[in-house]
């Protein structure tokens, strides 16, 4: 079983929703469990946030974040939104520079990565009246 950490702020909570929506499928379980890795996913015009992932936990960190992470993904929420609805795929925001990726040389853990994060954004983004990843809607 994974435990994810409910979040406090914006980012953090609106990544729990998403991460929650896939922890109880096995494939999602095995990506995540004993990973134990540092991601830093900083969105412009917002903050970095920190998602460690570390045994069967997620937890997120918004201060005091970690200066040796694994993985440091910039990027601003409209490319965020744009990898969720499929408008534009990870490799072509990455030569367009939409993505700036520190660690990009580590091919494993960014595939896993992004087998956890952007699988788990396109799956909820696809169905966004049942998966609560809506935009322009008023708090539910």
């Amino acid at each position: 079983m994974i435990s994810i950490q409910k979040g406090e702020d914006l980012l953090s909570i609106s990544l729990g929703t998403i991460l929650n929506y896939r922890k109880d499928e096995p494939e999602f379980q095995k990506l995540v469990i004993d990973w134990n890795k540092k991601i830093l996913i900083d969105i412009e015009d917002f903050y970095p946030l920190e998602i460690i992932f570390h045994h069967n936990e997620i937890k997120f960190k918004v201060s005091d974040i970690d200066k040796k992470v694994d993985l440091k993904v910039k990027m601003n929420i409209y490319t965020l939104l744009d990898l969720a609805y499929g408008r534009i795929s990870p490799v072509k925001a990455v030569f367009q520079r939409k993505i700036r990726i520190k660690g990009l040389l580590k091919f494993r853990i960014l595939l896993k990565f992004m087998n956890i994060f952007l699988k788990s954004m396109q799956m909820v983004a696809s169905d966004p009246n049942n998966n609560y990843y809506e935009l322009n809607k008023e708090t539910r």
